[in-house]
Parts: structure tokens; C-alpha cells; sequence
């Protein structure tokens, strides 16, 4: 693949497309009076048809407890007449979308009626055929969504260019750097990942077990001197004090034992919500922010597939995402407290999804 120039490239494409809905982002029109509205009934009256109790996969972070879940069934059926019960199969999302890939390819049915995946996989789906395009998806979503309707939120937001149509984003991860305000702050730490390398800092942080944040600083700045990242990973390991979840260090960081450490912000952010007057805080690199989205989609040939896509398009209304809480931010289309707080942030940072680049799209083909 050709690389060259690509952070140079893409990330002139994200202040264009980062419809990662920043500040600034262009306002996007209405749609027509009355379209899509036959399409959403004729969804409803299949749905209708299709068992009552339906098994799907969701990242629990989205509604994160079974009352929420429950919460967010009761709205879906008196928004559209329904008596539908959803049973969330609990386990890690690739385990489902690898068992509805191994079921499709033998020509059986999936078993759940919709799936959640990352950004970053999602455009495998699509091009293997394991899901279908969703026709008339956009009229849809605005009957469905009443923010799509009066233009408030573009189409593309919730489902973006590349599976445009066949998945939906509801959420993001995003990776950042929480540190010890009472210790340190960001004018005195690294500012890009490859500082982290340099000897001053060594002990003085942790890191996690994950590499996706490091996968794509290689494929933006590294790709032709992998040899230059991999001094910069071996400074890093060296000089890291711990490398464990941020789940377990975040109450350690707080009392003071390191200064910082590579994390999921969101992670950070539903921890200080959750711990008000905890010391701690997050920053976002200068130099890359890898952001996930994800997706969820109804599988080819599944079980449920309007009552599927019916629930899929329902929670990015703006009723149902009041429901998620902190560490499930929505940088795209989200517009609580702290999806906002993300966003200016974010204001200004060299945003990176896998899913937005060219390139890697074409990799992952």
C-alpha cells in the first residue's frame, strides 16, 4: 500500500469529515416532509410478525445495567406498539461476530438478531457479505431519529462512509493519558506517545496491556522506519513502573503511587464522575488520538431482521443515549455533559479511526 504522506493526508480528510460532530461542523438539512414514513411502517408491521423475545449482543457500556436495558425496551415498544423482549447475550463481542461469520459461511442463520463490533472490523463484514445493505436507510433513520429529521445530526454520523447503510455507531473509545493533577499536569508530560520514551519519565508512569493506540501510531508515523518505533516501544516498556488495566491503576494513580498513565479517556471520565474531588484528569497526544466506534448491525439472513434494525436505529435517538453514562461517550453525534467535555478536548488533536483512513480501509479489504 502506498503510505506516503498519510497522517498528512487523512488528517486533513478528519477536519473535513470528523463529523466526529466537533464544534464547528456543518449543519445538515432536514429531511422531506413524509419521507420515510411509509418505509418505518411497513418496518413495524414485519416487526410484528417476528418472534417477541430476541437475543442480541450490545456493549453493555451503551445500557450498561438490566434496568436501563429495560428502560430502553419499554420505550422502544410503546414508541412503535410492540411487546418485544431483548435478552443482551453477555460475552466479548468478537466471540458473537466470529460464531455469526462461521455460521454464515456454512450456510446456516446467525443465531442473534444484531451485533456489535468495532469500527475497525466492521468494513470485513461488510465486504464478506455478511450483512446486507439497508435500503432507504437514510429516510429511516430520520423517522426514527427526530434529530436526523430537523437536520440537527447528519445521516452520517450514525452510520459512515465505508458501511454506510449497513452499521450504525452509538458509541467511542478513546485513547488518551489520565494523570495525578495534585503531581503533575500536561504542560509538564509527554505531548506525543514517543516521548514517553525519553529517560526523564521513566517509573514515573504506567501502561496498558492493549496496542491498538500504538498499531495505529506505527501505520501513521512509522510505516517506512519501524525500526525508529520500535526503539520508541522499547523505551516505553523500559521505563513503564506497571503495565496492568486502567480499571485497577486509576485508584492507585489517585493516592499518588505513579504520575500518569496511557488509557481509555473514557474510562478516566467515568471515574472522576463517579469519584468527585479524585485528583485526577485526562489529556489527549498531540501528535495522534485513536478513536473506536462502536457499530452494531443486523446480520444476512437473520432471525429478527426488522425487529433488528427497528433496535439498532432506536438507540441513537437522543432519548436513549441520555441513558449511557460516562464511559460510553458518543464524540459523533452526542450531546450530553460529558460528550461535549470529550469534544473540546478533542478541539484541535489529530483524531485517527481506523474506518476514516483510505489506506487502511483498502488494508483491511
Amino acid at each position: 500500500m502506498k503510505r506516503a504522506h498519510c497522517a498528512q493526508l487523512f488528517f486533513a480528510v478528519v477536519a473535513l469529515v470528523a463529523a466526529v460532530a466537533l464544534p464547528g461542523a456543518g449543519v445538515a438539512q432536514p429531511a422531506a416532509p413524509g419521507q420515510g414514513e411509509a418505509q418505518l411502517k411497513a418496518l413495524v408491521e414485519q416487526a410484528k410478525k417476528e418472534p417477541d423475545t430476541v437475543n442480541g449482543s450490545m456493549t453493555r457500556v451503551l445500557l450498561s445495567t438490566n434496568e436501563l436495558i429495560r428502560q430502553g425496551t419499554d420505550m422502544f415498544n410503546k414508541t412503535y406498539g410492540l411487546r418485544k423482549s431483548f435478552n443482551i447475550v453477555e460475552g466479548t463481542d468478537n466471540i458473537f461476530t466470529n460464531q455469526m461469520v462461521a455460521s454464515l459461511d456454512i450456510g446456516a442463520k446467525p443465531k442473534l438478531a444484531f451485533y456489535t463490533t468495532n469500527a475497525s472490523e466492521m468494513q470485513m463484514f461488510v465486504s464478506g457479505g455478511y450483512v446486507d445493505y439497508v435500503k432507504d436507510w437514510e429516510q429511516i433513520l430520520a423517522e426514527v431519529n427526530p434529530r436526523v429529521k430537523s437536520g440537527e445530526v447528519k445521516p452520517a454520523q450514525i452510520s459512515r462512509a465505508g458501511f454506510a447503510g449497513y452499521a450504525f455507531a452509538h458509541s467511542n473509545r478513546l485513547k488518551g493519558v489520565g494523570y495525578n493533577t495534585k503531581l503533575a499536569s500536561p504542560d509538564n508530560l509527554p505531548r506525543t506517545y514517543a516521548e514517553i520514551a525519553d529517560p526523564k519519565y521513566k517509573g514515573q508512569y504506567a501502561i496498558e496491556p492493549w496496542t491498538s493506540h500504538w498499531d495505529a501510531l506505527a501505520f501513521t508515523y512509522y510505516p517506512d522506519n519501524l525500526d525508529k518505533f520500535l526503539d520508541v516501544l522499547n523505551g516505553v516498556g523500559k521505563g513503564a513502573y506497571v503495565v496492568a488495566q486502567s480499571h485497577s491503576l486509576l485508584p492507585r494513580m489517585a493516592q499518588g503511587e505513579f504520575k500518569f498513565m496511557t488509557m481509555n479517556a473514557e474510562v478516566m471520565a467515568d471515574f472522576v464522575n463517579k469519584n468527585p474531588g479524585a485528583p485526577l484528569d485526562y489529556y489527549f497526544m498531540n501528535d495522534i488520538t485513536l478513536l473506536e466506534t462502536t457499530m452494531m448491525f443486523v446480520p444476512k439472513n437473520g432471525p429478527a431482521p426488522a425487529t433488528g434494525l427497528l433496535w439498532v436505529m432506536f438507540l441513537t435517538r437522543p432519548d436513549v443515549q441520555a441513558l449511557r453514562w460516562a464511559d460510553a461517550p458518543n464524540v459523533m453525534y452526542g450531546d450530553q455533559p460529558f460528550d461535549k467535555a470529550m469534544k473540546d478536548k478533542l478541539n484541535g488533536k489529530n483524531v485517527w479511526d481506523w474506518q476514516m483512513n483510505d489506506e487502511t480501509t483498502a488494508y483491511w479489504k
